[in-house]
């Protein structure tokens, strides 16, 4: 009787190469959809936290209840609390204040004006893009033709500029991202007023 030269438990199965193959790691693709979630989810909520409204104002008559809600938003103007932050780009250097005027609704999309006004540094490569707080998806600016659209471009310090995007996207809470290189590298956010 001959006895097989590497005895082992599995006698009667011959011996495979995949028995001594490393187990497969489905680990790293989890751990960077985990930071993804995480980044998006801290994203959200500083800026939810960073917009807070420091002491809601309250002017309401009984009239006003009854009146028809209006499609167009008047943000405040700067230093009001959820309308305008400054920023610091962490990519160039840039340092500035970014404010949304007005932000309009429409079955389609919407429509905001903002101004940036960059107070050290050049503000290179910005981007905006939307995220929808509840399912956050991701909505980038729609061209429109406007002569004042300021989806993208170059700021210079002491330079402010004035201008509009518009997103095609459902009317939900959402939150509106300053950001470099294509939305990859997020400078600060703005919750959108609905």
């Amino acid at each position: 009787m001959t006895s097989p030269q590497w005895p082992g438990p599995d006698h009667g199965r011959p011996a495979s190469i995949d028995q001594y193959a490393p187990p497969r790691r489905r680990g790293r693709w989890l751990l960077v959809a985990a930071i993804v979630v995480v980044a998006t989810v801290g994203l959200v909520l500083a800026a939810t936290q960073l917009n807070r409204p420091s002491q809601p104002t309250a002017t309401s008559s009984s009239s006003a209840s009854s009146a028809t809600p209006a499609r167009t938003v008047a943000v405040p103007t700067p230093g009001a609390d959820a309308s305008s932050i400054p920023f610091v780009s962490s990519s160039d250097g840039a340092e500035g204040t970014w404010t949304i005027t007005k932000v309009t609704w429409s079955d389609v999309g919407v429509e905001v004006s903002m101004r940036i006004k960059v107070t050290r540094g050049t503000l290179s490569g910005y981007s905006f893009y939307v995220m929808e707080n509840e399912s956050t998806r991701i909505h980038e600016t729609e061209p429109q033709g406007w002569p004042d659209d300021i989806s993208g471009g170059t700021i210079e310090s002491g330079r402010t500029e004035t201008g509009r995007v518009f997103f095609e996207m459902p009317k939900e809470e959402s939150t509106i991202v300053l950001a470099h290189e294509n939305g990859l590298s997020p400078i600060t956010a703005l919750i959108l007023p609905t």
